[in-house]
């Protein structure tokens, strides 16, 4: 009978998605990485990111991904939290979160960063002291402890922070009312950063690789009948038809971003999005075939830096 893998390749995909969007997802918010290091143990996968915030100031973030959500429970979206350890030191609780606090210091590792990554968005991302790891955990366990004694959670009896062999930091619980408190902790603690409050950095007058796409529908148009016609100047980056063609023969129809792939037969349907902007970049193996809806996502949704580093991904393979 064939070993039961430890975990399942779904997951390890899940995870390598996360990891490799925590990049561009830290610039799109003001950091500029200066390396994204990775130590890989059989599965096991230690992500360590240094960045420069705007301040001027260098953060060693040891990156820490939540539980993942795969739709296995229908509850899912009311939690969040990671574990800081998957066992512990000689059964006890203190002297392996004094552990993880030493080792973070010996690594040099000024901070922790813990995300929530699922349908290729960050739900939540905290960037927490690493010093101050200990004291955040036993205030939620002292929280969590507090509820359970007074009957507010009910059957429930299950301390947050003591899960199993793990200690665990929550970043979300809304399965009550009165849960929600255990996570506070965290996001009221001094120096804790939520990073998605951060200003997302503006990218959208790089260049005109956004001509095809109409950005206020209330500045097109006129009302009143043209009693003459006007020669219209403009300026812009040249594009080679030669790639537009080449590149929506190649997607035949079908929108390229992975997880869409909306397909129509007619001629007009695709739009050609240039992933690094037309200015920087008119290849083959730069721009992919979107669809209407697709397109607008790689320019103006929040997680437009995520959805282009996968499209990219996706057209260095015509390279």
């Amino acid at each position: 009978m064939a070993k039961r893998k430890f975990r399942s390749d779904e997951s390890l995909k899940a995870e390598a998605a996360a990891r490799n969007a925590i990049k561009p997802f830290l610039l799109s918010h003001g950091f500029v990485v200066e390396e994204d290091a990775r130590t890989v143990r059989g599965t096991a996968v230690t992500q360590v990111v240094t960045a420069r915030r705007d301040n001027g100031d260098t953060v060693k973030m040891h990156v820490r991904l939540c539980w993942r959500r795969d739709g296995r429970n229908k509850r899912e979206q009311l939690y969040s939290a990671a574990q800081l350890r998957a066992r512990l030191i000689e059964g006890d609780w203190d002297k392996t979160l004094d552990f993880i606090a030493d080792r973070e210091r010996a690594d040099g590792n000024t901070h922790n960063l813990i995300v929530q990554y699922d349908s290729g968005n960050f739900r939540y991302a905290a960037l927490i002291p690493s010093n101050q790891l200990p004291a955040i955990w036993r205030k939620q366990r002292e929280v969590s402890a507090a509820l359970i004694a007074s009957g507010q959670t009910g059957r429930w009896k299950k301390n947050h922070a003591m899960n199993g062999q793990s200690p665990t930091i929550w970043l979300q619980d809304d399965r009550m009312p009165v849960t929600r408190t255990v996570a506070d902790v965290l996001w009221s603690w001094p120096n804790v950063v939520d990073i998605l409050t951060l200003s997302a950095v503006n990218k959208s007058s790089v260049d005109d690789s956004y001509d095809d796409l109409p950005v206020s529908y209330q500045e097109l148009g006129r009302d009143e009948a043209a009693v003459t016609r006007a020669m219209l100047v403009r300026s812009g980056y040249p594009r080679d038809p030669k790639v537009r063609s080449a590149v929506l023969n190649r997607a035949a129809g079908r929108c390229e971003r992975k997880g869409c792939e909306e397909k129509r037969d007619f001629p007009g349907f695709l739009d050609v999005h240039h992933i690094l902007g037309v200015g920087s970049s008119d290849r083959v193996w730069s721009c992919v075939a979107l669809c209407p809806n697709c397109h607008r996502d790689a320019h103006f949704a929040p997680n437009r830096d995520d959805i282009n580093a996968a499209l990219k991904a996706f057209a260095k393979k015509f390279r």
